[in-house]
């Protein structure tokens, strides 16, 4: 019986196949006949991988337009630069086809290492719009896109719809797609207009939160997210990107809770530059309206058009679920990750427990390529966060100890946390309850080191 393109095209559909698979589940046809049905179904079939690695997969169409999108990078001088293509395939998954070296680590047991991979390139995770701009986001554009409204119900199909559409400014230096790279263009020339100077932020920062509670989720602040925008503002006469946490306006329990924790925020990062070595995000406490802000300094983006690449714990060759000293190590046993951020991830995962964070998930871990460490950032004691409803937990602070193999990272991570307690119980800008608190904590800290 004379094999079809149909048959070729129901072959794949199951997923992407090596060309030996691919003959034998079309019945043992010689190479030459695939050569000759591949070439017949041109743009339909998506090849990726050297001669002997050679696969195939079946083109799988976006909101019916089987097109392939453009991957763009945005240097540090904020030029763009075309850096690979990605397909989608059937029955899920996406080919990327590189234009430029990988600036990430591809397992090299793997298919990522001929740009197969299973869903999106690792990379493009941390795009997703997630937190909670990503539900004001979603709320802003599920109309428009067409997608639900919240972001749990999204497909990666809806997630590569919007990037594709209006992903013009997530993390990283990354842009999928020719029309949100468009955008970008748009916004580049409108960056001057909306730099926010110095002498304005005391009133322009209490507009922009009230803007962004206007588009939020009701109760964002008891559900233990912190509310935020982002800006682009003058420091020390350079435009500089930020992003601004913010605390409620009234001086509820709740809301103090969280201003308190704004500014432990800002001294934990300060406490591991000076205490520990570990680089950290540039932060600054500022209080206007009532409310407490926490300005951090992006470390993805340089100047006014500029951006850095930035990829997650999570996102990174799935590393998500694994402790952070647990994926450090996998990391350097493979060759990726130097030593030296090894010990620095350990003393940054202690230091966390030791501060009373309860977040520390895979995604408040961040690498640059090479592989290095990112510098740190929300790092603070949210064991104490409100709960769901605004009622304080009734959280006692009992610091972890250490099996013998990891006591000369806990002790240096505990000196760390004693001087981080210290820092909070004398800071004026936490309240006189959470001080004594504090207090209480750097003595108990001191008793077990």
């Amino acid at each position: 019986m004379r094999t079809t393109l149909d048959d070729l095209r129901a072959a794949l559909r199951l997923g992407p196949l090596a060309g030996g698979e691919l003959r034998r589940a079309l019945g043992g046809i010689s190479a030459a006949t695939l050569s000759r049905m591949v070439a017949s179904a041109g743009a339909e079939i998506v090849r990726r991988g050297g001669s002997r690695r050679i696969r195939y997969g079946l083109r799988r169409p976006l909101r019916g337009q089987a097109e392939t999108l453009p991957l763009y990078r945005i240097d540090a001088q904020g030029a763009g630069h075309v850096v690979g293509r990605l397909d989608l395939v059937y029955p899920e998954g996406s080919a990327l086809e590189l234009g430029a070296p990988f600036a990430w680590p591809l397992d090299p047991d793997s298919e990522m290492r001929d740009g197969w991979f299973d869903g999106l390139p690792y990379p493009l995770l941390d795009m997703r719009p997630q937190g909670f701009l990503g539900r004001n986001f979603a709320l802003l554009n599920a109309q428009p896109l067409g997608v639900p409204e919240k972001l749990d119900r999204w497909s990666d199909d809806d997630f590569v719809h919007v990037l594709a559409s209006v992903g013009h400014d997530l993390s990283g230096d990354l842009i999928l797609g020719g029309r949100a790279y468009d955008t970008h263009l748009v916004a580049r020339r409108e960056w001057e207009p909306n730099l926010i100077r110095s002498a304005d932020v005391p009133a322009v920062y209490p507009d922009l939160a009230g803007r962004a509670l206007a588009h939020g989720i009701a109760g964002s602040l008891a559900a233990g997210d912190f509310p935020k925008f982002t800006a682009q503002r003058e420091i020390d006469g350079e435009p500089v990107s930020v992003i601004v946490k913010f605390s409620g306006a009234d001086d509820s329990p709740a809301v103090r809770r969280w201003s308190d924790l704004l500014v432990c925020e800002h001294l934990a990062l300060a406490t591991l530059t000076a205490e520990l070595g570990i680089e950290s995000a540039r932060s600054t406490i500022r209080q206007y309206a009532g409310r407490t802000f926490l300005e951090v300094v992006r470390f993805d983006r340089v100047g006014a058009r500029g951006r850095l690449p930035l990829c997650s714990n999570g996102a990174l060759l799935g590393m998500s679920g694994a402790s952070w000293p647990a994926a450090a190590e996998a990391l350097h046993r493979n060759g990726w990750l130097p030593a030296d951020d090894v010990t620095r991830i350990r003393r940054l995962w202690w230091f966390g427990r030791l501060i009373a964070n309860s977040d520390m998930h895979d995604g408040n871990l961040s690498f640059r390529p090479g592989l290095c460490l990112a510098p740190a950032y929300d790092i603070l004691p949210m064991a104490y966060a409100p709960v769901r409803g605004g009622e304080l937990p009734g959280y006692r602070f009992d610091p972890p100890q250490p099996r013998p193999e990891d006591a000369d990272d806990w002790r240096a991570a505990a000196q760390a946390a004693i001087v981080f307690w210290q820092r909070c119980a004398a800071d004026d800008r936490v309240g006189a309850a959470f001080r004594e608190t504090c207090a209480a904590n750097a003595d108990m800290m001191r008793q077990w080191s």
